[in-house]
């Protein structure tokens, strides 16, 4: 209701500046103007109304065009169809209205009416009909198309900012210093274990970086990166962590945001209490087109969320898809759920 009414309001001040333009122009060209009469006339009330309604009219039409040809590139196919449309809706509206001026005024019959008709005032109103509403549209669509430039500049900004505050995620100085202290001790206890364990920690570093600068990626890919992120954090807590990665359902066209599956297992880590007798258990699996990362609840007593891993992953994910992340805390899990984004879909 509320569009329809300001529709209304910009078609009775539109009108009403159009009016005041033609009485300004009467008014300076003749000396012995008489402004109530003008005002007041059959002719102005009528060219008021035509107006009104031509404006109405015209706008509703152009969104029903809109509707069918919604691309910003699709303009002049908007423009072929509205243009015989519109001169349709001008005949109909401009007869409907002189005639209901005739028949209250002077009680005119149909017949009348019709008889007195001239092809020629209707093409001049099809003609200023047409004529204004595109210079109203093309002021529209130029309004629109900056608006979209403008989104689009803070897409990018959001888009930088959300990849920057990913890369410093996943280099986190305590994931590296942990991950040191595991290998110092490594070096003296088993030094082949030492070896895999370093091999393990250079593949990570070098995937966040290459990955650093992509938007998307495939899921196979990034379960792939999962797997040696998590063989190395079960070198570092033995027998607290335990993983079950389910991916056998994983399309070749199913992708993920980089470095999300990083962040979401940090997260689980980072959160909930690791040992013998209170093993973490992290489970990774595909489930209506969605990907679940879920662990069991045992949450550290003092430990505090600033919930901007989670954020951060929901950015990049509303920067790229209509489809949204879900988390879902529960009194046992923790469960978070990733869209799998198709490659030749991805902005559905």
């Amino acid at each position: 209701m509320k569009p329809f009414k300001t529709l209304c309001i910009n078609a009775l001040l539109i009108t009403l500046i159009i009016s005041a333009v033609i009485t300004a122009v009467n008014f300076a060209s003749d000396p012995n103007f008489d402004l109530r009469s003008f005002v007041l006339s059959k002719g102005m009330l009528s060219g008021f109304l035509i107006g009104f309604f031509l404006y109405i009219g015209n706008t509703f039409l152009y969104r029903q065009i809109s509707k069918i040809f919604p691309e910003s590139i699709q303009y002049v196919k908007r423009i072929l169809l509205f243009i015989p449309i519109t001169a349709i809706l001008t005949i109909i509206i401009v007869f409907t209205i002189r005639f209901a001026m005739m028949k209250f005024t002077v009680n005119q019959s149909l017949e009348e009416f019709i008889a007195k008709q001239s092809f020629g005032s209707y093409f001049n109103m099809i003609l200023i009909s047409i004529i204004a509403s595109l210079l109203i549209f093309s002021f529209y669509f130029y309004k629109a198309f900056k608006e979209g430039q403008l989104d689009k500049q803070t897409g990018l900004t959001k888009s930088a900012t959300a990849q920057f505050e990913s890369l410093k995620n996943q280099l986190d100085p305590h994931f590296l210093f942990n991950s040191l202290n595991v290998l110092t001790s490594l070096i003296e206890e088993d030094p082949q274990k030492a070896v895999n364990f370093t091999t393990s920690l250079s593949r990570i570093y070098r995937y966040v970086l290459e990955q650093k600068d992509k938007n998307l990626i495939e899921a196979s890919q990034e379960i792939k990166f999962a797997r040696i992120f998590l063989n190395l954090l079960a070198i570092r807590f033995e027998g607290s962590l335990s993983i079950h990665i389910a991916d056998e359902e994983i399309q070749e066209d199913e992708q993920l945001v980089p470095l999300a599956l990083q962040l979401l297992i940090e997260n689980a880590i980072k959160h909930n209490s690791l040992s013998l007798h209170s093993v973490l258990h992290i489970h990774i699996y595909k489930e209506y087109e969605r990907l679940i990362i879920q662990n069991n609840l045992q949450e550290k007593q003092s430990m505090s969320s600033s919930g901007i891993g989670l954020k951060n992953i929901t950015d990049r994910y509303a920067l790229l898809t209509k489809q949204e992340v879900y988390i879902i805390k529960t009194a046992d899990h923790f469960t978070v759920s990733l869209p799998l984004i198709k490659k030749e879909n991805k902005a559905s």
